[in-house]
């Protein structure tokens, strides 16, 4: 009887497991035959299989498979007959799946194929080949095969033919006898078919033009058909001929086939090494793997660019002392970035719940520690992970934002080197990856010679000094155009300096696009850049500055790397120096202090931002005075002439270039640019320094860096070492002219000549850019100036700050004050002693109208707050106050020690519990305690009150890497009488990173407590660890069988949270699909779907539990396919038949997992759009939102959407308005039908209509009336949000006085937890955030306007400003 068989590869020879392999040579049978019998030749002592007996000894490294296919001649007759193309697809899908080679540093995708096919098997083999290269699945496959060996396979029938007629009715008789049929595939061996002519043409065409080796061999010995099919005839009436003769067995492309003296049946069967026949055959695969082995072009252009291009010198990263940094020390450190809804904000970082404030130095920086949810490994950046809606994807599109400074050259140099040189990551890389090519985009402003194309940039970029360099540029551009790039990773640095490329004349416009476009592309920005509309990225991250831990080690391993005491007086210096431990998490700062570090003089430690500024800058001019080649009395100073000399010495040597740079970081501050073309330095340069050339000396100037220092000086952009940079020289420009009552003097950028000079008094700048968030790092600088420069002039600027225009919500004003009067450091004089005082009165006064407006405090969580006032309120405020402090206090990174003491003393000793809950939380959150601290608190950990000691363990818990000492403290908790106690502590060592094995087994213990809750902590103790050893995880397979359904079901959970868990373990898993308890059943679904890709035979065991009994099991169950990236087809058919189910949460089950599939099918659409008319409310709900979820909805799908904004329920109303909205440029019909909902009777939905149409680009006149409408709302808050919308901005002159006085204290709450402020000059209104300025013409509107305020603030209480 046949049996139904798959295709199946067996690896039947590999070298040992040190020889690295580099070629599959893979044998695929005939018809009606079988591995490993068909390969074996047998006598009556002996038998021989060449494969695995004789071929290893002449292949070198290489791996031989076996290939299965169902070739029986006698098919089911119950099963519908396979054709030739499927066969073929069977073939391919089982090629596919072979097994990685372990010891290939390579793991390349089209690993080199050697196939020696069979007889008929070659036909499939032909058949296999040709289908792969018509799609991309296969087409690694196609491209992978190197050479083919035919054995005696028909392309053109055999002699079969000759007895078909009276054969194959004896075939079929004999077949339908045993209840069988004959395969179809017998119809090959006849005449050849039309289809089989087609397909030899299409094989040949196939490799003529995707070069591949292939050999024929044909049998000249005779095989008796007639006397084989029926042994009872006499000799006479026998017939013998060749089976497969040469004209049948040879392709045209074939100019020499070779002819073995053996019948057909022993063509694949040698005896031995002596047998001529396999001497001839494996001498032949022995020639073609010698040549598969020789690089091809295509390989030696790989390598040129790896080798030759990718040079030592091009991926240096150079430190500021000149010396290179180690790439093992270039900490890349990424965060996903979040859209927040549609205004194109920047993210939250995960909930903001230990943020510090938006508003702070490092908020602007961008260099606070992101939540970990949204931290991101540089080479994890491609695995697959779930967007913000929970869908799964499989980021390749991806854009990088960073400042200059923070890294973005440096990360592109780590990918380079990583994929070249790192073998760890060169294994993981390469899977994905068959080469990177880094394109500076600035290299684009010069015309390649061959112009703006692919082949030109290749030519000039990669190959330009290579002597093949014409072949290579052909081969490579060849080769993605056949691959469509999908084998290569496109690095395209620095978007925001080709931002001129996207205008329409632009010549580079079209090579711009077609490489953004391209499927696997890392793009990097600066953050301010405006970026296309077509560009749509898969995943957007920003760089952020280095963790506290790698600043550590950057001064040990690197910058002090002999000097460890010195390393220690730094690490000192930032432990004490809160806002510079934030400066120097940016890489380059880091670098200039440590540059800058002279232990030597005690008395010049910087005590402020402005004053380290200050010392870096001399440390820096002292290095560039011998690079420019400064004389003094005529001759070329020395560094030893330089090293003593003080600032105004120093001064003498470089002015010019002071005054340059100081007009060029004005210019750019007050343009808001931080790249500076050389049309624009040469001007001014003219204005500021006309002696100056900038061509000689801005090469040699360390504050300003080049994009492209291998371009002509015409070709080259500027831009300062980092915006801080900029903002102190711009600074220092003000300085001067505040302190000389001189002009402001900047360029004007953008006109029509290269730009124009302008002029400002220092007096209106102050006016016009005090509240301006732009300006803040600017304004910290210029009090630190001018405190170091003449108190007097700081007493007049802090004047003039207090002056009009005031901000006329608070905040802002407040802060002002609070970062000028940090870079202020004492001692005062007794006018400032004054204007100090008032400023900590304010800041007082401020936290408690905070408390009693929010509900809880901001202007403290930010460092400048005087620790003072800080002290005074944790001592004096009552305890609601207290605790409203100290949940502040958790979102500032670095306390004082005063201030810790303090919070320290709460914990032990607080009046209330609360109070020292949150001081255990406020302490927890520091990233590192001093020890003084932490062995205040481990002494309580033996303390008789219990709820001491738990919140002294949830103190600890949040601390990274404690010493041993006190994790063996913990462990002590882990038999602490009380259970939360007990639960606190097993959470305090799972935060623990790496923890050791007898901990770990220590908190495994911990699962036979009788306490739920601890055995549940323990669950999520381990989960926290990123990979547990062997010995845990087996422990917790044991735990599966326990017979306590909670046992298991907590070690499906904890085995659940480890990523990419072994066969074994999964193995084991799908064994709990079958628990007698539906939560393990659950449980173990949810398990699986954590894991980012299934094999099929654990997605077929899920879709069988789609029919368990238990109805949460099976929406479990629904949720875990849903987390599968591209389902196939099969399931999600599986999966849509469900959307009739009776069950409503079974349906909506099916549409949230339908929602984490990308680009649905428009069959799967459809099915969605009828679920728009479900009776249940929520699976409508549902099916709009998935809908929403694809990038661009067809009109029927719209229109479908709008019916729904009559639905009867709240809910699908809001999410039909709201989806809608997010569609861009919707037409006029459908605008017209979200101003109806505007007049909806619920609140929630006209609110959700305002906010659809805020997020339309345009709106009409009629809808923007029709918003005005609203005013008279009766809700405030949506008459607030219409005038909250910048389309109605301009209207807020003519508001009535109660909506006026609504919107401001929504203003006023905006102000105290973002860069928000207001105020009135010149009768306009001024509207201030972080990135924008708005203006509003008041005329005669003015005093109503500022008397509405007014009363309305006093009304409120809030303090003066």
């Amino acid at each position: 009887m046949s049996q139904t068989r798959g295709v199946r590869l067996v690896q039947v020879h590999s070298p040992d497991e040190n020889t690295e392999t580099n070629v599959d040579i893979i044998a695929i049978h005939g018809l009606d035959t079988k591995s490993p019998d068909t390969w074996i030749w047998k006598s009556k002592d002996r038998k021989v299989n060449w494969l695995t007996d004789l071929l290893p000894n002449k292949v070198g490294p290489a791996r031989i498979f076996t290939c299965d296919w169902p070739a029986d001649l006698f098919q089911r007759s119950d099963l519908e007959q396979k054709t030739v193309e499927e066969f073929a697809l069977l073939l391919l899908a089982g090629i596919k799946r072979r097994p990685p080679a372990v010891n290939d540093h390579t793991r390349r995708k089209d690993r080199p194929i050697l196939f020696i096919a069979s007889c008929l098997g070659g036909i499939i083999l032909v058949k296999a080949l040709v289908v792969a290269g018509t799609g991309d699945e296969y087409l690694s496959l196609r491209r992978a095969t190197r050479g083919i060996v035919f054995l005696a396979t028909p392309f053109r029938g055999t002699a079969f033919q000759d007895v078909a007629n009276w054969a194959e009715p004896f075939l079929k008789g004999w077949a339908s006898f045993q209840g069988q049929a004959v395969t179809k595939l017998l119809d090959s061996l006849k005449e050849p078919t039309f289809d089989l002519q087609e397909l030899v043409r299409g094989f040949t065409q196939m490799c003529q033009s995707q070069p591949c080796q292939v050999l024929n061999f044909y049998e000249t010995g005779k095989t008796d058909l007639r006397r084989k099919v029926f042994r009872f005839l006499p000799d006479l009436w026998g017939q013998a001929k060749p089976l497969v003769d040469r004209f049948s067995a040879t392709l045209d492309i074939v100019p020499h086939p070779l002819a073995l003296d053996r019948t057909h049946v022993m063509m694949n069967k040698f005896s031995g090494p002596e047998d001529p026949g396999y001497d001839c055959v494996a001498g032949k695969i022995e020639e073609i793997l010698i040549d598969i082995r020789k690089n091809s072009l295509l390989e030696d252009a790989d390598a040129w660019i790896r080798d030759k291009h990718y040079t030592a010198d091009r991926l240096k990263v150079e430190r500021l002392s000149d010396h290179l940094l180690p790439m093992d020390q270039c900490y890349i450190n990424l965060a996903i970035v979040e859209q927040s809804g549609q205004d194109g904000g920047r993210s939250k970082k995960g909930d903001g719940a230990h943020q510090s404030s938006p508003v702070s130095l490092s908020a602007r920086l961008k260099v606070e520690a992101p939540d970990e949810k949204i931290q991101i490994e540089l080479l994890k950046i491609f695995n697959p992970r779930k967007d913000p809606d929970g869908q799964m994807m499989h980021p390749r599109r991806i854009l990088i934002r960073g400042r200059a400074g923070v890294g973005k050259t440096t990360l592109c140099k780590k990918i380079i080197h990583d994929f070249t040189h790192d073998k760890e990551n060169v294994d993981n890389l390469s899977k994905l990856f068959d080469r990177v090519l880094w394109v500076p985009l600035r290299t684009l402003k010069r015309k390649p010679d061959n112009g703006y194309n692919l082949k030109g940039l290749l030519l000039r970029d990669f190959f330009s000094n290579s002597p093949n360099r014409k072949d290579f540029a052909k081969e490579l551009e060849n080769e993605l155009d056949i691959t469509k790039f999908g084998r290569t990773l496109l690095v395209l640095d620095g978007l925001d300096e080709v931002s001129e490329g996207f205008d329409a004349d632009s010549e580079m416009r079209q090579l711009l696009e077609f490489l953004l476009k391209q499927p696997n592309v890392i793009i990097t920005s600066r953050p301010s850049a405006r970026l296309p509309d077509s560009l749509h990225p898969d995943l957007e991250l920003e760089t952020i500055g280095f963790y506290p831990d790698q600043v550590k080690n950057y001064l040990e391993k690197v910058a002090f790397r002999n000097d460890q005491g010195r390393a220690n007086e730094v690490q000192s210096f930032l432990n004490k120096n809160r806002l510079i431990q934030d400066l120097v998490r940016i890489p380059i700062q880091l670098d200039a202090l440590c540059y800058t570090w002279d232990s030597s003089d005690s008395e010049a430690i910087p005590q402020s931002m402005t004053t380290v500024y200050i010392a870096i800058e001399q440390k820096l001019w002292k290095k560039d005075v011998l690079r420019l080649g400064k004389k003094h009395e005529g001759e070329l100073v020395k560094k030893d002439d330089i090293q003593t000399a003080g600032p105004s010495k120093i001064e003498q040597f470089v002015k010019d270039e002071t005054s340059f740079l100081e007009g060029l970081a004005f210019t750019g501050l007050h343009n808001d640019a931080i790249e500076f073309e050389s049309k624009y330095l040469n001007i001014v340069s003219k204005h500021f320094t006309p002696s100056l050339l900038p061509d000689k000396s801005l090469p040699y100037l360390s504050f300003l860096r080049t994009s492209d220092p291998s371009s002509d000086y015409h070709n080259r952009n500027y831009h300062f070492l980092h915006l801080t940079f900029q903002e102190y020289f711009a600074a220092r420009h003000f300085v001067q002219r505040w302190a000389s009552s001189k002009q402001l003097s900047y360029l004007k950028l953008g006109s029509t000549k290269g730009g124009s000079m302008k002029e400002i008094s220092t007096e209106k700048f102050l006016q016009r850019e005090k509240y301006n968030g732009r300006y803040d790092i600017f304004w910290r600088f210029v009090a630190g100036l001018l405190w170091d420069y003449d108190e007097e002039q700081l007493r007049r600027f802090l004047e003039q700050i207090e002056d009009e225009p005031r901000d006329l919500l608070g905040p802002a004003h407040q802060r002002l004050l609070m970062h000028c009067f940090n870079e202020a450091t004492l001692p005062d004089s007794e006018f400032l002693k004054d204007l100090r005082g008032k400023m900590e009165l304010r800041c007082q006064q401020w936290s408690t109208f905070e408390y009693k407006l929010l509900g809880e405090m901001h202007l403290c969580r930010e460092s400048e707050f005087p620790e003072k006032v800080l002290t005074k309120m944790l001592a004096e405020g009552s305890n609601n106050e207290r605790v409203a402090i100290l949940n502040a206090l958790e979102r500032r990174p670095q306390l004082s020690g005063n201030v810790l003491e303090e919070i320290a003393a709460l914990l032990l000793e607080g009046p209330e519990s609360g109070v020292r809950r949150s001081a255990a939380l406020a302490l927890g959150r520091q990233p590192s305690l001093p020890d003084s601290i932490l062995q205040a608190l481990v002494s309580r950990l033996e303390d008789p009150k219990s709820e001491v000691r738990d919140f002294v363990v949830q103190a600890l818990e949040l601390q990274p890497s404690l010493p041993d000492s006190i994790l063996q403290a913990l462990i002590l908790r882990l038999e602490d009488p009380d259970s939360e106690v007990r639960d606190s502590a097993v959470w305090a060592l799972g935060q623990q990173p790496l923890l050791p094995d007898n901990i770990l087994q220590a908190l495994l213990s911990q699962l036979e407590d009788p306490d739920l809750h601890t055995r549940e902590s323990v669950v999520r103790a381990l989960v926290k660890q990123s990979s547990l050893p062997d010995s845990i995880l087996q422990a917790l397979i044991l735990q599966l069988e326990d017979p306590d359904s909670k046992v298991r079901d907590f070690a499906v959970w904890a085995l659940g949270h480890q990523s990419l868990l072994p066969d074994n373990i999964l193995q084991a898993l799908v064994s709990r699909l079958e628990d007698p308890d539906s939560e393990v059943r659950d449980s173990t679904v949810w398990a699986l779907g954590q894991q980012s890709l299934l094999p099929d035979n654990i997605l077929q065991a899920l879709v069988s539990q789609l029919e368990d009994p238990d109805l949460h099991t099976r929406e479990s169950v629904i949720w875990a396919l849903g987390q599968q990236p591209l389902l196939a087809d099969s399931i999600l058919q599986a999966l849509v038949s469900r959307l009739e189910d009776p069950d409503l949460h079974t349906r909506e089950s099916v549409i949230r997992a339908l929602r984490q599939q990308p680009l649905l099918a428009d069959s799967i659409l459809q099915a969605l759009v009828l679920r728009l008319e479900d009776p249940d409310l929520e699976v409508r709900d549902s099916a709009i939102l998935a809908l929403g979820q694809q990038p661009s909805l067809p009109d029927y799908i719209l229109q479908a959407l709008v019916l729904r904004l009559e639905d009867p329920d709240l809910h699908v109303r809001c999410s039909a308005v709201l989806t809608l909205g997010r569609q861009p440029l919707l037409p006029d019909s459908i605008l017209q039908a979200l101003v109806l909902r505007l007049k909806d009777p619920q609140p929630d939905v006209r609110r959700s209509a305002v906010r659809a149409l805020g997020w339309q680009p345009l709106l009409s006149d009629s809808i923007l009336q029709a918003l005005m409408l609203r005013l008279e709302d009766p809700k405030s808050d949506i008459r607030v949000q219409i005038l909250d919308s910048d389309h109605l901005h301009s209207i807020i002159p003519s508001v009535n006085t109660y909506n006026l006085q609504i919107l401001l204290e929504r203003w006023v709450k905006r102000s105290i937890t973002e860069q928000f402020s207001c105020y009135v000059q010149d009768e306009k209104l001024y509207i201030e955030t972080l990135n924008r300025r708005r203006e509003i013409a008041l005329c005669q509107s003015k005093n109503d306007f500022l008397k509405a305020f007014l009363t309305k603030a006093s009304a409120m209480g809030r303090p003066d400003s």
